[in-house]
């Protein structure tokens, strides 16, 4: 643990009582050689000194998927509150009793095969796997799968392959085989289930854990070609403390005898005395309920607020954030606590006492300290991006370099956001204090973050066993100018290049039904006139091996947070309605992102986000949707398929069968001869 003390505090029935265990990071997930034992201790991969890449070639983990009961502190009412929800357990070593609703975090290293064996102990339900009439109305809340989001890897078999489903079955061990290639770049990408009907009510339950893949691989120069083969970001941090913050929408309720939820007279959610919270439908999702319900964004299954963490000032560190909740944009900043409040009294704040809390015990926002970006939804960038604040919507990563510029006690807080533009539907207006960081007295208060930053990053680089010495210089150089990660980049850009096709995108939540008997709702499509929701046999998107297209992605009403599998996508430009490039406008969520590589990418209303992708490696039949994600199983999502390039440079079928000339919208359609 960082410092040696990281508590969070949790208040029980008005009383304050510390909760059992120290509490920072996520719990690691147990991976084993094939058929070796346990360690009876639980590893340790993040702290106050990382560990390095894993060892292994092959290694196996086990999850069991269960419905929990436990307690989750209610900052509303003053109490804990009794929930049942369900969680993932680490079977080899069941999670920390005070914080079960996030899920462990898988480690892994390039080149690594893992091994992921389920055990499905929800309750069974009636008449599944299988769906209604309309896929598209939400069903079979206990079937699950497993996403890796991020990942380089095939989408087929029982790889990421988020088509199947795996109903609840004790007798019965499911299992995922991810062959991590060898050239896969580390960095931070996550976890959670992906079954088509049920994904948000899961994920939402605490189904959602960190995936960090861990690397220690040098900057080369290619023999042959002379060009630069990137290392990892990972060999000039290895004197960072780091750190993984796994933020989450848990959007539990209690009900009435008529199946109403309860709320108190200002409209938050309440559970009463002998009542258990539960994640049962979706009426507990969209629209202003996330806001309206008084719940908190939780961090790393704590839904206590406040995180007591011990840094050292002018030790830069690592963190890690992933969004992995469904109902909120976060917003991060970090300033000074000023104020002089007890931990009970600022821990028994509820959320429309956020502001004026805020407002007392932070130094105001025009204070907050720098954060430096290193990394987006896991991939290095081309250089450290300096801001005051961290935009993360449902979905996204972002690895930031902190140094505290003096010991003190230092709030990080969910900033407000312009719901109508910059948010997800549904995201609160106020604020939100996530935690306090405890930073004791380090170096003294000379240089500034920056060049704490710069200091730890250049002398790392000089430290590191590049063999070409015009490669080590420029490395130290670039880092000595701008900050420049240029050598440890994963992918080359592809602005330059000429796009093989045009993909269009547009997003919509009223799409006219294609079936009778279905109803309007979420979807999306290549125009308006052509939108539709979700169909699993649709493949008119189908994607051509070795391709570079251009994708134009917009929204029709309010914005969308794109998601696509298998291979990110780099971004061009972000349009607004005057012509202007957002992507180099200060005080935009897009400032600063043109030729940063991404998975997932916000679509505001009234923008084009413009992004090229290149489908290299993998073939397969996979999805791309929104990460709103009751927007996803209420239709907002479409199946795309990548196939080799055939003679005439079209798409060849994945099996025995032939291919139409054109399918829908000009596109060609491969049948899979089943």
């Amino acid at each position: 643990m960082l410092g040696g003390a990281a508590v969070a505090l949790g208040f029980m029935a008005g009383a304050a009582a510390a909760q059992d265990a120290p509490f920072s990071d996520p719990p690691v997930l147990t991976t084993v050689a094939p058929g070796a034992a346990a360690p009876e201790e639980r590893p340790e991969m993040f702290g106050e000194l990382p560990a390095p890449p894993p060892s292994g070639d092959e290694v196996v983990a086990r999850l069991d998927v269960v419905l929990l009961p436990s307690k989750i502190w209610n900052a509303n009412s003053g109490m804990t509150d009794d929930v049942e929800l369900r969680a993932y357990r680490d079977a080899l070593h069941p999670a920390e009793p005070g914080r079960p609703y996030v899920a462990p975090t898988l480690v892994s290293r390039p080149g690594q095969t893992v091994r992921v064996k389920i055990r499905n102990l929800l309750p069974a339900e009636a008449n599944c796997p299988g769906h209604p009439a309309d896929i598209n109305v939400p069903h079979c809340f206990n079937t699950t799968n497993l996403h890796s989001h991020g990942l380089w890897v095939s989408p087929a078999g029982i790889s990421d392959n988020v088509l199947r489903q795996l109903p609840p079955n004790p007798d019965f061990t499911y299992e995922y085989e991810y062959n991590i290639p060898g050239d896969h770049p580390a960095g931070t990408f996550w976890y959670h289930p992906h079954v088509h009907g049920s994904t948000a009510i899961q994920v939402a339950s605490g189904l959602a854990g960190a995936l960090v893949i861990k690397g220690d691989r040098l900057p080369r120069v290619d023999a042959a070609t002379k060009a630069v083969i990137p290392g990892d970001v990972d060999l000039l941090l290895r004197k960072a403390p780091d750190h993984v913050f796994v933020l989450q929408q848990i959007q539990y309720a209690c009900r009435d005898a008529d199946g109403k939820v309860k709320t108190n007279a200002d409209g938050t959610w309440r559970c009463d005395a002998g009542q258990v919270g539960k994640l049962d439908g979706y009426d507990l999702f969209g629209g202003p309920r996330w806001k309206n319900s008084g719940r908190f964004t939780t961090v790393n299954g704590a839904t206590v607020e406040v995180l007591e963490q011990k840094a050292v000032a002018g030790a830069p560190e690592r963190w890690r954030f992933v969004h992995g909740g469904v109902a909120d944009t976060v917003k991060v900043s970090i300033r000074k606590r000023i104020g002089k409040k007890s931990l009970e009294a600022i821990a028994k704040a509820g959320a429309i006492s956020q502001d004026a809390l805020i407002a007392k015990e932070c130094a105001p926002s025009s204070q907050a300290i720098a954060q430096f970006e290193i990394a987006a939804d896991g991939l290095t960038r081309e250089a450290v991006q300096e801001r005051t604040s961290t935009v993360l919507q449902p979905g996204y990563r972002s690895d930031i370099l902190v140094s505290f510029p003096e010991a003190g006690s230092y709030c990080v807080i969910d900033e407000q956001v312009d719901v109508k533009k910059d948010a997800i539907e549904g995201s609160s207006d106020r604020r939100q204090l996530l935690f306090l960081v405890d930073v004791v007295a380090g170096q003294p208060k000379a240089a500034t973050p920056r060049d704490q930053v710069k200091t730890l990053l250049v002398e790392a680089a000089r430290n590191l066993p590049i063999t070409d010495p015009a490669l080590a210089e420029s490395v130290v150089a670039g880092l000595e100018r701008d900050l420049s990660l240029a050598a440890f980049k994963p992918h080359a850009s592809l602005l330059a290049a000429k796009p093989d096709h045009d993909q269009p995108l547009i997003f919509s939540l009223s799409v006219e039904p294609a079936k009778p008997g279905e109803k309007k709702g979420p979807g999306l499509g290549r125009t308006k006139e052509t939108m539709r929701r979700f169909d699993p046999n649709d493949f008119s998107r189908t994607l051509v091996l070795g391709d570079t297209d251009r994708w134009t992605l917009e929204t029709a009403d309010v914005g969308h947070p794109f998601h696509i599998h298998v291979n990110p996508f780099e971004v061009e430009s972000v349009i607004d309605a005057a012509g202007v490039d957002l992507t180099q406008q200060a005080g935009s969520q897009y400032f600063g992102m043109k030729g940063v590589f991404k998975d997932t990418v916000f679509v505001e209303p009234g923008v084009k986000v413009n992004v090229r992708t290149h489908y290299e490696r993998y073939i397969g039949d996979f999805v791309l949707h929104c990460h709103i994600l009751n927007h996803e199983d209420a239709g907002m999502m479409e199946m795309v398929r990548i196939a080799d390039r055939g003679p005439d440079g079209k798409p060849m079928a994945l099996g025995h069968g032939l291919t139409d000339a054109v399918g829908p919208e000009g596109a060609a359609r491969p049948h899979t001869g089943h």
